[in-house]
């Protein structure tokens, strides 16, 4: 049998997949000026946050299944949500005059809830952006604050850090230090993911803020120096069974509102489109980093709250009644595993609505290509990986009923699933 030379994940990144969905929090003094980026000239006292709730909101996003949250810790206008000695734009400046982070990390640490850190590298407001070494710098001081500091994270730590990569284009001069950046991150959270420096973070970005991953989305990058992500050839299922690639959990970040920031005039997804968006990323093979917004009043707004909730208890009832112990299953593995056939007989007229197939991706991802038959009508398989969720169109089989499912699957090497279910 021929040893499989791909890519494998890390604990850190199996336990990212496992997880399925991480929460994103946005608030900071955009949310008071009412934008979506501000300009780093903002006034102290428009941030005027009486009170918040962090033991409300800790406590919604755990009950929902969150198992982590990723906070903005600063955005692009350098206001820094926590009590930075390298800035004066920062909310211990203002009225409310506390350590926001700092509350956040004592309530996730009290619930324990993983922390993750976006610190936007990008800082309109810092004078010295633009100069290079010495914004490099800068923002690793505040790194060093938050990460060297036990007050941050749950219990001292974090599982993920946001760099994010986003730049001034005026500034072509400001080159950022990521070599010098990730050796700080990481001395204290070694096992940390990073997000926003290509094949060197072990999770990616998918290229749109939608939440959508592509359909076609191997769990790989090709290793490179410079971050680049070519989103037309990477992901490929037949390509990066080798040593050149790395293991990167797809990150597919969308919002729960029209908007990253909480706005008075917002528009709330629906449940049918966070539904979709589900479908879409963890039915790729992605993880959903979803956004909820605090308000101005430092909670989750009541319209908000419910539709999470509902659109959680939506995917719980969507796949709660599995139907594998109702039909005859077979399974026949071919040229030394590395081809899989599965077939599913005895339906009897049976509604099929999901069928979800699972790697073990402890072993890598090792799926090529593959194919569902449903009635002999071919359903290609783009791509597997930690999961995926193929929807069955039951009005298309209206007129005659499903009587046979058969499942094709070619990898390189012996290919190994975990799991194969129907819904």
């Amino acid at each position: 049998m021929r040893e499989y030379k791909g890519p494998v994940p890390n604990n850190a990144q199996i336990k990212y997949h496992e997880e399925e969905m991480s929460a994103f929090m946005h608030f900071g003094m955009n949310t008071f000026t009412e934008v979506e980026w501000g300009n780093g000239k903002e006034k102290l006292e428009d941030f005027k946050l009486k009170h918040f709730d962090f033991d409300g909101y800790v406590k919604f996003i755990k009950e929902i299944g969150f198992k982590r949250l990723i906070f903005t810790a600063k955005h692009h206008d350098g206001f820094c949500m926590f009590d930075s000695k390298y800035t004066d734009h920062k909310i211990t400046n203002t009225s409310y005059g506390k350590d926001f982070f700092a509350e956040l990390s004592e309530a996730c640490t009290k619930y324990d809830l993983d922390m993750g850190c976006y610190l936007s590298p990008w800082d309109v407001h810092e004078n010295t952006y633009g100069t290079g070494e010495a914004y490099n710098r800068y923002y690793l001081n505040q790194l060093e604050e938050i990460c060297n500091n036990p007050k941050y994270g749950n219990n001292g730590k974090f599982v993920e850090w946001w760099f994010d990569n986003a730049k001034d284009p005026r500034y072509k001069d400001q080159v950022y230090d990521f070599d010098l950046w990730i050796d700080a991150v990481k001395k204290n959270n070694p096992e940390m993911l990073l997000f926003g420096v290509g094949s060197r973070g072990g999770v990616h970005w998918l290229g749109n803020e939608m939440g959508y991953a592509p359909e076609e989305n191997a769990p790989r990058l090709q290793k490179k120096e410079d971050m680049t992500i070519d989103y037309s050839t990477e992901f490929k299922s037949r390509d990066g069974h080798n040593e050149n690639y790395v293991w990167s959990v797809p990150e597919a970040d969308t919002c729960t509102t029209s908007g990253w920031f909480s706005h008075p005039e917002e528009k709330l997804k629906s449940v049918e489109e966070l539904k979709n968006i589900y479908l879409k990323s963890v039915g790729r093979g992605a993880v959903l980093l979803l956004n909820i917004a605090p308000n101005k009043e430092g909670g989750i707004r009541q319209e908000l709250k419910d539709n999470i909730i509902e659109f959680k208890n939506t995917i719980n009832r969507e796949f709660s009644n599995k139907l594998n112990e109702k039909f005859k299953i077979t399974n026949t593995e071919n040229n030394e595993g590395r081809t899989i056939i599965i077939n599913i007989e005895d339906i009897k007229e049976q509604k099929i609505n999901y069928i979800v197939l699972q790697e073990d991706i402890k072993y890598g991802s090792r799926f090529k290509e593959g194919y569902i038959f449903v009635n002999e009508e071919r359903i290609n398989i783009p791509s597997i990986g930690a999961k995926r969720i193929i929807k069955i169109d039951n009005n298309q089989y209206s007129e005659k009923a499903i009587y046979n499912i058969r499942i094709e699957l070619n990898g390189e090497g012996r290919l190994i699933l975990k799991e194969i279910s129907i819904y």
